[in-house]
């Protein structure tokens, strides 16, 4: 499954690889004129669409799949998000994204370009950053890096639930990365459960939203009253 094959560069090479290619391009004269321009390939199959409405489950329903795409910045981490969305449909995934998108992907507890992002990455995916792609590469060459990522869909490392409380309670405090841990959640708990929570997750008080590992994110969340990270 390619996302975004415009005038089929790297559709021609996936092609050449595997005997089916699905392609999906929201331009509709770049998703018209493909076939011809690839000689009318017989394993290409060309829908017309939005990668961010197409139902895609309804034409990958025989997986795993690989997907691969040269991804819009404007538009790259909703994408992203909806196919680790596939979980087992997808196999492996290969994207082009903006260096700072890439960045925040594989980012390591501690690391400034650690976000929500990350963390919903490894709750459903392990990432690797394998290399980087400069402006000149490009015509006309855009201002910013970019980068190839891989991803591999993975069964969630904690249950759905938690993963998703986890998630709204980091969600929270990374809108308030600069303040230690505390701090950043005192907007959503009352500071006294915010503090038992952390020391009985483990936590050390100093630490910032970026500090913590994803499962340490679910002890969090399993140190609190259900319900009490939607307050």
């Amino acid at each position: 499954m390619e996302i975004g094959p415009g005038k089929g560069a790297l559709t021609r090479e996936l092609l050449r690889r595997f005997p089916r290619v699905v392609a999906i391009e929201v331009d509709p004269t770049l998703a018209a004129a493909l076939p011809a321009r690839l000689q009318e390939p017989a394993g290409l199959e060309v829908v017309r669409g939005d990668a961010l409405e197409v139902d895609v489950a309804a034409f990958v329903t025989e997986g795993p799949w690989l997907a691969a795409g040269n991804l819009p910045y404007s538009v790259a981490t909703p994408i992203l998000r909806r196919c680790l969305g596939l979980g087992q449909l997808l196999a492996t995934g290969v994207f082009m994204v903006q260096e700072e998108v890439a960045r925040r992907l594989v980012a390591r507890p501690g690391e400034r370009a650690r976000g929500l992002l990350t963390l919903e990455v490894e709750a459903a995916a392990a990432a690797e950053l394998l290399f980087t792609v400069p402006p000149r590469c490009f015509s006309p060459p855009p201002r910013v890096v970019s980068a190839v990522v891989r991803l591999w869909p993975r069964t969630p490392p904690q249950p759905a639930e938690l993963v998703r409380r986890a998630l709204e309670l980091a969600s929270v405090a990374f809108q308030h990365r600069r303040k230690k841990l505390g701090n950043a959640l005192a907007a959503l708990l009352p500071r006294q459960l915010a503090s038992g929570a952390t020391a009985a997750a483990g936590v050390g008080a100093d630490a910032r939203a970026e500090d913590l590992t994803l499962a340490e994110w679910c002890a969090l969340a399993a140190a609190l009253p259900a319900g009490a990270e939607g307050a």
